[in-house]
């Protein structure tokens, strides 16, 4: 015969300790599943690390070359990655090294070790070096420049700065 309601509300709802049956209820993951969550996690973190690096990851060795003399005082990026747009660009794509052909304006044309000729623009925030701080009208033609900036798709690099070498 089957209980009534009254007979359902009437009895104990746990025939052991209630407390015990409460904390057992209250842990719904073992620790394997918890073990097993925290793989998952580290397995996602270390694949989104993966593809920001790919993204936006530096993709040139971590030793750029360098031309011979160097620049002065150790600043500026050399060449580093390979051609690509009309000039030898540096790490990612951030410089161009070369001779000075000619200063148009606000605009430096930089002859390269490979002969290629880069168009480089300046602004108000670029600064040029020649040994100390300068201008554009001291970067002479056949002087040796270090030129660091963003090169755009037409091969033009948008300069941050530009550091003149010491004669030889």
């Amino acid at each position: 015969m089957e209980p009534t309601a009254e007979q359902i509300v009437a009895s104990p709802a746990v025939d052991t300790d209630l407390n015990a049956e409460m904390h057992r209820a209250a842990k719904p993951f073992s620790r394997s599943t918890l073990v097993l969550a925290g793989l998952v996690v580290l397995a996602i973190a270390f694949g989104g690390g993966a593809w920001t690096h790919a993204a936006f990851g530096s993709s040139t060795s971590s030793s750029p070359t360098r031309p011979s003399g160097g620049t002065p005082g150790g600043t500026g990026q050399t060449a580093g990655a390979g051609q690509q747009g009309g000039g030898f660009r540096g790490a990612g794509g951030r410089g161009t090294t070369g001779t000075v052909d000619r200063v148009d304006g606000t605009t430096v044309y930089v002859k390269t070790a490979q002969g290629t000729d880069v168009k480089v623009s300046t602004s108000d925030s670029t600064t040029v070096g020649v040994t100390q701080q300068g201008k554009l009208s001291d970067l002479k033609p056949g002087s040796t420049v270090v030129v660091q900036g963003q090169a755009g798709d037409d091969g033009t690099v948008a300069a941050q700065a530009i550091t003149q070498q010491a004669a030889r």
